[in-house]
């Protein structure tokens, strides 16, 4: 059996350790406000070889919202506006088009960052003994919302995003893109050998980096994530100074602008493409949320810092797009494998300059903004294959869940040394999971840029290949899901989504409806064959049009199979020896004064309660002896609410008290509430009975 669930108050002397005599020692750098109950808990899963303690960065070391920008700017502002624009001109055919795409690539991250705020900001849930339902911010991005969308099967969401995003959450098509920009910047040929040593060794300064230091991996994303926002806003001077007033008023007459070039076919699949190129470049929208808990006072600072700055980078990206369609004539704008960056920088401060210095400069470009892609995708993506790590379904999962402090006396360590108990800075980070991450970008690198059987070497076919089936099988597909069941949970009549949701209502259905369209048209349409595109774009006709949604489909189909051989596994291991898979998590908020929060009470209404931040985790792994009374929907020791591993609504533990404490905050575990002492004025969760906002998982 797996069970992501919390059980009852352990029995004196049960390991666990509430009642036990032993106490952990007081020291000075233990986390302050402490609940006595919940140092016991994090003391002896510190000296417990199979348990993990997560500990979410403290304030200081938290993403402040610069940070939260830059994270933002970095992962949007990739390959995908100096590649993508061409291959949409191309396949379109038509300016008025290309631009009218590109507002359905605004649209997507608009109503798609109203989605992933309300989802970020309400789930998980957690039931109260009073029927409050409250929500603390969580990391993973559609990890714990695809499991509060899909609880039945058990652990078959978790299966199916978690492998898809092992395969596809990787930084290879910007380390690819950041070799030929490095390449191009110096004048060099291309060769197989030179692009993969390149792209290998930024994949893994990427992965060292952010192994060994959580603080310089943040100052770099900062660093870089300036610089490119202020290369886009100088890109966009360099379009108003030299903007061709001729080629404009011909490329945006409204008697052709909305028409097809002269001599060129119409084809479903050719606008299928075009759409999925505009929409990758939009695509790190929600970034955010797969850092949220890391995210300073989160309730505060994630929704306008996300919103606020998706709505900055697609006005950039819209305003940049229409001076290409200024700048650039229709003769060569609908050209394939045009460079439409470098065309752009030629027409505009390189006339007059040589070609190659223009070539150097816009490889430069190019390169930083891949680099900054690759630091900044590494450092999120890490932290949601962590996050399917701690639902105990990989292989190894205890290592690929925990994180791992570095120093260069003792190397990594999952469990520091620490004195009398003592919690360590903020420094570690899952090293693991970035091993894991740098294996399957290094395999994708050299399967890409060696599989080239062509005499004149070029990256175009293994990087649009990879290009297209992360936009397909990561974006469309995932966000298509996300949509769905927004639209279930606005529209259902039982829902109570409304009252849970910080979004009003309308907004959110709004916003539902056009994430959910913009997203399942390229879905279905791209599978519609055109005898005229027999080749993804810029791929000089060697990958099939088939081949990137086939190579996703592939990855889904195995992530269900995986999901079958995982539950058949655990049948036969109840069966044959008699045991159970257990995943414990616990969580240990902070309920400190982080502002005040709606949350829904029985029947509907509203009520400001102090909002919760998760500070602590603690993560156990343990086969356990089958009592032989557990069915489907009965945990181990009682029937199991709506919940699932702690995530979900369901019936909390009744016959706790609750009142106020008197600390500016204090941290909280469990699920009664009583008199706790602070600093200040506020609530303190004070426990008795740990764990108790988990609710009882799934039994097998």
């Amino acid at each position: 059996m797996y069970q992501q669930t919390a059980t009852t108050e352990p029995e004196p002397g049960s390991g666990f350790g509430f009642n036990q005599a032993q106490s952990p020692p007081e020291t000075s750098d233990w986390a302050p406000g402490l609940d006595p109950q919940d140092q016991q808990a994090l003391y002896e899963a510190r000296e417990d070889n199979d348990a993990i303690v997560e500990e979410i960065p403290s304030e200081k070391d938290s993403l402040g919202r610069f940070s939260v920008l830059c994270l933002i700017f970095n992962r949007m502002i990739g390959s995908g506006i100096f590649n993508a624009s061409s291959q949409i001109f191309y396949n379109t055919q038509s300016v008025g088009v290309t631009l009218l795409l590109w507002l359905c690539g605004v649209a997507v991250a608009l109503s798609g960052v109203i989605l992933y705020i309300e989802l970020g900001l309400t789930v998980p849930r957690w039931e109260r003994p009073d029927g409050i339902k409250i929500s603390t911010p969580r990391s993973g991005g559609e990890l714990p919302y695809l499991n509060y969308f899909l609880k039945l099967p058990r652990f078959l969401a978790t299966c199916l995003f978690g492998v898809s995003f092992l395969v596809f959450g990787n930084t290879a098509t910007n380390s690819i893109a950041f070799a030929a920009a490095v390449l191009q910047a110096s004048g060099t040929a291309q060769t197989a050998g030179r692009m993969v040593v390149i792209a290998l060794a930024v994949n893994t300064f990427s992965c060292l980096l952010h192994s060994m230091s959580r603080k310089w991996g943040i100052r770099l994303n900062n660093v870089l994530g300036s610089l490119k926002v202020t290369m886009l806003v100088i890109m966009v001077i360099f379009g108003l100074r030299w903007l061709n007033l001729d080629v404009a008023r011909d490329n945006f007459d409204s008697s052709t602008s909305l028409k097809r070039a002269d001599n060129t076919q119409w084809g479903v699949y050719k606008y299928a493409e075009a759409l999925i190129y505009a929409i990758f470049p939009f695509g790190g929208f929600h970034q955010a949320n797969y850092v949220l808990a890391e995210i300073k006072a989160p309730h505060k600072n994630f929704a306008r810092t996300s919103g606020y700055g998706v709505l900055f980078i697609s006005c950039l990206f819209m305003t940049i797009t229409i001076l290409y369609a200024a700048t650039i004539p229709k003769a060569d704008l609908f050209t394939a494998d045009l460079d439409i960056a470098f065309n752009f920088f030629k027409r505009t401060v390189g006339s007059g300059v040589a070609e190659s210095t223009v070539k150097a400069a816009c490889g430069s470009l190019r390169a930083l903004s891949a680099i900054g892609n690759v630091i900044v995708f590494t450092f999120t993506a890490a932290r949601v294959k962590q996050e399917v790590a701690k639902e105990g379904v990989l292989p190894g999962s205890i290592y690929l869940a925990s994180s791992y402090e570095f120093t260069f006396r003792h190397g990594f360590r999952r469990i520091p040394d620490h004195q009398a108990g003592g919690f360590l800075h903020t420094e570690k980070s899952p090293a693991a999971a970035l091993g894991l991450h740098w294996t399957v970008t290094s395999i994708l690198i050299l399967a890409a840029m060696l599989s080239t059987d062509s005499v004149i070497f070029s990256h175009l076919p293994g990087y649009s290949l990879l290009l297209m089936a992360y936009a397909y099988g990561l974006d469309v597909i995932w966000f298509s899901c996300i949509g769905v069941g927004m639209l279930y949970l606005r529209l259902w009549p039982g829902s109570k989504w409304r009252y849970k949701s910080p979004i009003p209502h309308v907004v959110g259905v709004i916003a539902a409806v056009i994430f959910t369209a913009t997203n399942i048209v390229p879905l279905v349409t791209i599978w519609v064959y055109d005898p005229a595109q027999r080749y993804i774009a810029h791929s000089s006709d060697r990958v099939g049009w088939f081949a990137p949604q086939m190579t996703a489909m592939v990855v889904l189909v195995a992530a269900g199979l995986y999901w079958v051989g995982f539950r058949i596994w655990l049948w036969q291991k109840r069966v044959r020896e008699g045991v159970v898979w257990e995943v414990v998590r616990t969580p240990i908020f902070w309920a400190g004064a982080q502002g005040q929060g709606r949350v829904q009470q029985q029947g509907g209404t509203q009520a400001q309660q102090p909002q919760l931040v998760q500070i602590y985790e603690i993560i156990r792994f343990k086969w356990r002896v089958w009592t032989g009374d557990e069915e489907e929907g009965h945990g181990s020791e009682k029937q199991e609410g709506q919940q699932h591993g702690g995530f979900w609504e369901g019936e909390g533990p009744a016959g706790n008290d609750y009142g106020n404490g008197n600390g500016s905050g204090a941290y909280a575990t469990g699920n009664s509430y009583g008199n706790g002492s602070g600093s200040g004025s506020g609530n303190l969760l004070h426990q008795h009975q740990h764990q108790g906002y988990h609710g009882h998982g799934q039994a097998y």
